[in-house]
């Protein structure tokens, strides 16, 4: 009590003044404290000084009364009780606000408490059992349906056959299962990506290759010279494309291939973020990305217990630096830029980013995976590409994509960084093995030489000249598309100004037109689009298994199927099975984790035999 009346004594502030303010304006101000001020004061702090003193003596006689008839040692323990009650109940809160924040804030953790009462779970355990037979009894009769033409495969292994088959049935087998699948013709394929080679000669040019590899495997370099002299040589063509090579802004660019885009993009962020770890002390690494990033970040960060700040792109769908700067922090490890991003085949603003990430001093990984192999060539054909590569200063890591638009098997990508310091992060060394030293560069350890061999096969075989024209008819098939779809479907509209073959298209007025019943609709036809969210839209991604007379066959089927379904509501409310429900649903309900789950049941099914 006594230290209070001491805080609230007037005189050391007057003693400051009389030390640090002029003596003319200290007399001032004492004259008119001691005539006006000071009495008010003086009796204002006398009041509440007896208040708070007779306060006091209140509170300690209540004390006392309340713990009378206690022994010491019971007030002690008493204290001891409350003070280990008040510390585990400060944990308690501390834990839920951490575990708040984990979940992503407090509507995942409402909604995680909400599935964890027994009726719902109950509840989404029957919805997930329906979903589950559903798309079961919808495989087997598309199975019943593709056996049910002549000389198709009736056979299906749930066991090892206790005699093995003669190598001549087997193969009639093998044929016969591959009529189960969409046959494609040259130029004519009715998917959205998924098949990039062009041409029966080229994929024949890939298939001896894989022959003559087919027993090979990386791992042990000094029996298979040739294929780890391929791998390297496949990752210094693709260098030279993006700004590095001998003659490059970027000459000590390196890297390795691995077997598709998520492993490279797996390998680029724990190598940058062992690299953040390494030289700037990073100890809970963020990754900085933008809502139209490629799936496989969020599963990197699942990975590798990095945290996700994910960004919502602009309204021209593209991730801005004034959009990365404002999420910067000391944490940050890595920043995703897309070169183009998967949904709508635009270019972050790479250039802008990377400056705001160098400044920053953190890693810069730009996902060209779709766009590595038509950007480059777009722009020495005349197109406006921003600048994407490492001649930006900044760009730390890339990642690849040789079996997509590099027209190689499936199965194969590059990675590469901007100099070996960052690419040591992402091998493993095992010193201590009683197999052994070992080293390996990546996820795998065996890999299919083979498919390497494809690699090289095709970027040898297609060359600078061949890319060229391949992108040229792309980028033709591309703008058709869009000027098709602005000109001749008046329901719908282009997402953005795509920079290459990926145009993604929504409904102009959504109240009229369920993007998604399109779809749907288009999937009789025999077309097979890609499903997007945030917006509701779709996109399709032209391939060299592309032509224009295709283009001009989707252009026609989208408007008149969009027609239908405006000028006839009827015919989406009598539809029912397809993406629409599942999209549907997925776009209003807020628990996601809600829709995980279903997601979950659907690859569940997915690997029923």
């Amino acid at each position: 009590m006594g230290k209070l009346l001491e805080l609230l004594d007037p005189k050391p502030a007057l003693t400051w003044m009389q030390s640090h303010v002029p003596e003319d304006s200290v007399k001032g101000l004492q004259n008119y404290f001691s005539r006006f001020i000071g009495p008010i004061c003086i009796k204002e702090y006398e009041k509440y000084s007896e208040a708070l003193l007779k306060g006091s003596v209140m509170a300690q006689r209540a004390v006392n009364e309340m713990l009378h008839g206690f022994e010491p040692w019971e007030i002690f323990l008493v204290s001891i009780a409350a003070c280990l009650i008040l510390l585990l109940a400060q944990r308690y809160i501390s834990s839920t606000i951490h575990n708040i924040n984990e979940d992503g804030g407090f509507l995942p953790a409402l909604f995680s408490s909400i599935r964890s009462l027994p009726f719902v779970q109950s509840a989404v355990k029957k919805e997930k059992n329906k979903l589950r037979t559903s798309l079961l009894e919808a495989r087997s009769a598309a199975t019943h349906k593709a056996q049910s033409t002549e000389d198709v495969c009736l056979l299906s292994f749930h066991k090892l056959p206790s005699c093995g088959l003669p190598a001549a049935e087997v193969s009639d087998l093998l044929h016969k299962k591959a009529k189960e699948d969409l046959q494609l013709c040259e130029g004519k394929s009715p998917l959205s990506g998924a098949v990039y080679i062009g041409s029966d000669a080229h994929r024949q040019l890939l298939d001896s290759a894989y022959n003559l590899f087919s027993l090979s495997n990386p791992l042990h370099a000094d029996i298979w010279p040739s294929v780890r002299q391929m791998e390297a040589e496949v990752v210094a063509m693709t260098s030279a494309m993006v700004g590095g090579g001998p003659d490059g802004p970027a000459p000590d660019v390196c890297g390795a291939m691995t077997s598709g885009g998520t492993e490279s993009i797996l390998m680029a962020i724990k190598a940058s973020r062992d690299y953040m770890r390494a030289t700037r002390g990073v100890r809970r690494p963020e990754m900085i990305l933008a809502n139209s990033a490629h799936a496989a970040y969020w599963k990197a960060c699942e990975y590798f217990k990095i945290k996700a700040v994910v960004v919502k792109v602009g309204s021209d769908y593209r991730l801005s630096a004034r959009q990365v700067k404002r999420h910067v922090t000391s944490n940050t490890a890595i920043v995703v830029a897309s070169a183009p991003g998967f949904p709508h085949g635009l270019v972050d603003d790479i250039q802008g980013i990377a400056q705001v990430v160098k400044r920053a001093g953190v890693c810069l990984h730009v996902d060209a995976c779709l766009g590595g192999f038509v950007l480059p060539f777009a722009m020495q054909l005349g197109y406006q590409i921003p600048p994407f590569d490492f001649s930006v200063p900044g760009v730390t890591s890339m990642s690849v994509d040789t079996h997509k638009f590099g027209m190689a098997h499936k199965g194969t990508s590059v990675v590469l960084y901007a100099d070996r310091e960052i690419r040591q992060h992402q091998f493993t060394g095992i010193t201590d093995w009683t197999g052994g030293l070992y080293i390996s560069p990546g996820l795998a350890g065996s890999r299919p030489g083979a498919l390497i061999a494809t690699a090289w096969a095709s970027l040898v075989k297609c060359g600078m000249s061949g890319y060229l024209e391949a992108t040229r008819q792309l980028m033709e098939a591309a703008t058709s598309f869009c000027q098709g779809v602005e000109t001749r479907i008046p329901h719908l509209q282009v997402v953005g100004k795509p920079d290459m073959c990926v145009v993604a298209f929504k409904a102009k007025n959504p109240k009229i037109l369920n993007i998604y019943k399109l779809n749907d609709l288009m999937t009789k036809r025999g077309w097979h689009l890609n499903a997007l969210q945030a917006p509701p839209a779709l996109h399709f991604c032209f391939t060299a298994a592309h032509n224009l007379q295709l283009v001009e066959a989707l252009v026609k089927d989208l408007a008149e199927v969009s027609e239908e379904l405006v000028s006839n509501p009827e015919v989406a409310k009598n539809m029912s099975g397809g993406s629409a429900p599942m999209y549907g649903m997925a776009n209003v309900v807020p628990d996601r984790r809600m829709v995980a789950e279903l997601l979950v049941a659907y690859q569940d099914a997915m690997l029923e035999p």
